[in-house]
This record gives C-alpha cells, structure tokens and sequence, in this order.
C-alpha cells in the first residue's frame, strides 16, 4: 500500500471519527415538586384506608376519623412545639393566624417585597395595611429596612422564609422583642428547615406551612398553624372552625378571650392521611434537596461575576432552590437561554409574578375588599402614604432582576446533578 493510499485512508477515518463525536445529551430536569416522587404505596394506602371507612371528615363518621389527628400530632413532634393545627391551605393558616392575633383595622404589618400574594393578601383580608420591606441577598427580610419601616401602628412582623431557606430569625427576633412587635413566621417555602438550631415555625409566636404540590411535602393543598402559647392556639383553632372549641370532636365553648367567628377552614381526612405520611419523609425530602444544591454549587463556586444568594444559616437551608446573582443584569436572558437550550430549567426571579409586589396588581392599586374601600379606606387605619408600584422597593427591584434562580429536585441522580453544573458552567462562562 503506497503512502498516499494510506494518508487518505487515514484521513477519512479521521473526519469519520470526527463526524461520529457525540453532542452532550440534553438533561432531563425534573420539576420541582419535592414531595411528590416520595409518593408511594404508604400515602396509597393510607388515603384508600380513608376511603373504605367513608369517614372522610375529620371529627366524626362511620367509624372513627385518626389521620388528621395523628398528622398533628407528628407535627408537634417534628417541629418541637405544643400545639398544631391542620388547615385546608397555606392562604388559609396565614388569615387564620392572623385573625387569632388580632390583626385588624388600625395596625399595620410588615412583609418582605419578595413573598408570595398570599401573604399580603391575609393582611388585607384582616383589614389591615400591608408594609413593604426591602430584601438582601439572602432574598428574605433586610433587617436595617424592617427597623426602618416600623410606626405606632405597626402590630406584626411577617419574615417569609423564602425559596427554601430562613430570614435572619436571631436579628428579626431581637428587633422585634425590642418594639413589643409580634412575629408570625411564613414558612410555606421552607418546611422541614430550621434557624440556630430551631425549626423555622416555632421562632416566631406563631408559624404557618403550606403543603400545596410545589411545596417540601404535599398533600396537593392544605395548610398548618404551629404555636406554643395555649390561647393563641385556642383562637386560632376557634378561628379556623366553627369560632369554638372542641371537645372529643363535639363543639364547646371556648375559654376566655379565644371565642372568635369561624371560617370553616379545617383539614379533611384524605389530605391529612397523605400529609401523616409525608411528614415522616420530611427531613429526607430535604436532605436530598440539599445534597443536590451542594454538589451543584461546589462545581461552581470559581466562576466570577456571579456569586449565589446568602444563606443565613446553610444547615437550615432545606435546599429547595439555588439563586445565583449575577453582576450584571444584561447577562441573565442569553444565559437563560443557553440553559434552556440544554434542557435545564431555571428563571429570572424578577419574573416570578406574584412572588414580586409590584406584580401583584390589586395590591399596587389598592384594590378594596368592598365598595366601602376598606382597608385603606377606613379611619382607624389612617392616611395611608405607601406606595407599592414598581420603584418602592429598589433594592429589591434591582437584585430580582440581575438573579436566576434553579429549582431542586428530589430523589436526583448524582450524575445529572454533575450534567446540570456542566451546562451551568457552560453557560455562565459563555461570552466573557
């Protein structure tokens, strides 16, 4: 075989091999919805037990209704407090929580700009004014704008423990106990952490968690209310009933001070036979998130002009989303792009809808709860000068918008979690 027969032989092998090169599979990211590939044969059977006793109402029946019960009581081992109260939303655990404090005409309460609408919305469902406080970059309370931000009137303080991980609960509390101010604790993006060694939920005087379908754990909707003060608890559980306590199950008057009107806001059986389950998957539910989160960032952590969001306490983190904030806010649509070419997912946080104030229409034009024009309208909440446009907030406003956040999966394969801090990589180190 001559030399040149054998380069050309040579060369097409080597434009073969060439051509033949794999391009990098696309990922396959999960959606975020943590509890829900821990669902198995336990929440099947414990919701098909329900079914066949026909006692799906949670204080009687043809025979006698446990999983709510049990499910409360789990709580209040899990998360270390007295009493628990399971409700039928997370929207329904902040008014009713809220209500039991005697938010009401004439007080103000203080939430972060960066929540969800349910938050502000139980204030004004109180007839109260909602206060907008800036965040920093742990995308929680900004605690130098909280002082700033409280009057006479303010009456509660509301740290929203945001996308998986808790507000400065240490500085929030002192400031708090230093102006006499209550403080409820949201921990519907949060459930399963904990600050300083504490569960987030029992901080604060009270707590609240949301087990709708994005949330640590589900039960597809429902909610919870923690406390360990014996007539909080009272109120809240009058509140969120028939406006009485219960005895075994049968109506009874309240003791002094918690008879309130009722909402009618209690946990059915089915969803407290899956949340019984799913609070006992809780802390592996987190765990996994926060071992993904980790493996992800350690990749990335050499990567300048992006550094990820504080985390106030990184052993409370349940793990639920990983934020990165760029310096530069032209650079979060291409790199977006790029990752979405890829099959991952991810967001700009600005464009989380009615996670962001400004985007919450009725509270930026005041919407009233009726044509009387409460709440800013009534006397006793006096005039009211906040404003809630886009701009009120410009802290906030700038950090969501130069920010990507990533949610986190559980029950990930380690080896899509290295692929996903691949093409994150790839794409923030792209035009550079």
């Amino acid at each position: 075989m001559s030399a040149a027969t054998k380069t050309k032989k040579t060369a097409r092998k080597t434009t073969a091999t060439t051509k033949a090169a794999p391009t990098p599979k696309k990922i396959q990211w999960p959606p975020s919805f943590p509890g829900v590939p821990f669902i198995d044969e336990q929440e099947e059977r414990a919701v098909m037990q329900v079914i066949r006793s026909r006692s799906l109402f949670r204080y009687y029946g043809p025979t006698k209704p446990t999983h709510v019960d049990a499910y409360e009581a789990a709580a209040r081992k899990f998360y270390g407090v007295k009493h628990a109260i399971a409700v039928n939303s997370g929207t329904g655990a902040l008014i009713t929580a809220m209500s039991a404090l005697g938010v009401g005409p004439g007080t103000e309460v203080i939430v972060p700009a960066f929540m969800w609408v349910s938050t502000i919305s139980a204030v004004v469902q109180c007839n109260a004014i909602p206060v907008l406080c800036e965040i920093d970059d742990s995308f929680t309370m900004d605690v130098s704008d909280l002082e700033r931000k409280i009057t006479p009137r303010t009456k509660l303080i509301v740290p929203v423990h945001m996308c998986g991980a808790p507000s400065r609960m240490d500085s929030i509390m002192e400031l708090a106990r230093k102006n006499g101010i209550t403080v409820l604790e949201d921990c519907a993006q949060c459930n399963g952490g904990s600050f300083g060694g504490k569960k987030v939920g029992s901080i604060g005087r009270m707590g609240i968690f949301s087990l709708q379908l994005n949330k640590n754990m589900t039960t597809g909707e429902g909610g919870l209310i923690i406390t360990n003060d014996d007539l909080l608890a009272s109120r809240a559980f009058a509140a969120h009933d028939m406006g009485m306590t219960r005895v075994d199950g049968r109506l009874s008057e309240p003791p002094p001070g918690a008879l309130m009107w009722g909402t009618g806001r209690r946990m059915a059986e089915l969803p407290g036979a899956i949340a019984n389950i799913q609070i006992g998957k809780l802390a592996k539910i987190v765990a996994d998130m926060r071992a993904t989160k980790q493996r992800i960032k350690s990749k990335l952590r050499d990567i300048p002009s992006m550094k990820f969001r504080t985390l106030n306490d990184p052993a409370g983190d349940s793990g639920a989303a990983m934020i990165m904030i760029l310096d530069d806010e032209a650079r979060v649509a291409p790199i977006l792009e790029k990752l979405r070419a890829a099959g991952m997912g991810g967001s700009r946080v600005a464009d989380f809808g009615l996670h962001i104030y400004y985007r919450v229409t009725a509270l930026v034009q005041k919407t009233p709860l009726s044509p009387a024009g409460n709440p800013w309208s009534l006397p006793e909440n006096g005039k009211n000068v906040y404003d809630y446009a886009k701009g009120a907030c410009p802290n906030t406003d700038a950090l969501l918008a130069r920010s990507i956040l990533i949610g986190m999966p559980s029950k990930l394969n380690p080896k899509v979690a290295d692929r996903a801090a691949e093409i994150i990589r790839e794409a923030l180190q792209s035009g550079r």
